[in-house]
């Protein structure tokens, strides 16, 4: 698998699809906080959607990374399509962690905020963040071409749901009480945001609680998503 991982990432950096995500959200963390002082939590809150946000475009680039002929070389080494998509997904957000650490030290390093933060809301954030991460990958290897053919429809689905989990809670608020329990289906990242804006009052389970409803919604995205591979037995001689 590191091996696998290696080559993958040999395979990104050659490509530079990561410079546009990466710069952005690099050069964005920096206009954010170009005005100070910043609410703690409240900034953290805004980097870990926008870190979603990037996470998803990520993977949709890494998801694709190969040509089909490179990637039925890769898929006989590693021994299976499952064993290579699942590696691709892994470092996907894997590739999120520096970017993850960078949103959450350079405010509290520079003195960007209107408190110095403490070593939980340190701690807390980037775990926020990781996971948040980790949600936007499941949720893009949806849209690689294995699923979904056209990339312009693909993008534009992709785009549509991005938005729709951002905008969960408020979906939520509006759906009829008999109906209000199908928001649960949404990604839980609005779960996350809220305990971000109610730090404070929020007990320990729910701080931690909302990184397990990101893990394992993620989780079980991706467990469909590698079923829905060997099921169909995509191989790329069929792309």
């Amino acid at each position: 698998m590191i091996a696998l991982l290696s080559f993958l990432h040999t395979c990104f950096m050659r490509s530079y699809r990561y410079g546009p995500p990466t710069v952005v959200f690099l050069l964005g963390i920096v206009f954010v906080y170009s005005v100070v002082p910043n609410p703690v939590m409240d900034s953290y809150a805004f980097s870990t959607v926008f870190l979603f946000i990037i996470s998803t475009a990520l993977c949709y680039m890494v998801i694709d990374i190969e040509t089909p002929n490179q990637e039925s070389v890769t898929m006989l080494h590693s021994g299976s399509i499952i064993k290579l998509y699942f590696a691709k997904l892994l470092y996907s957000w894997l590739f999120t962690f520096p970017l993850a650490l960078y949103a959450v030290l350079y405010p509290a390093v520079l003195q960007r905020f209107d408190r110095n933060p403490s070593i939980e809301e340190l701690s807390m954030s980037f775990l926020y963040h990781v996971a948040s991460s980790w949600l936007g990958v499941a949720l893009a290897c949806w849209f690689g071409s294995k699923v979904i053919r056209s990339r312009i429809v693909s993008f534009i689905l992709l785009s549509v749901l991005v938005v729709i989990a951002i905008a969960a809670q408020g979906i939520e608020n509006l759906l009829p009480d008999g109906i209000k329990k199908a928001a649960l289906l949404l990604p839980p990242l609005n779960h996350t945001i809220h305990v971000f804006v109610n730090f404070e009052l929020a007990t320990l389970f729910e701080k931690v609680s909302v990184i397990g409803f990101s893990l394992v919604y993620g989780a079980i995205l991706t467990a469909l998503f590698l079923f829905l591979l060997h099921k169909r037995k995509l191989d790329s001689a069929q792309v």
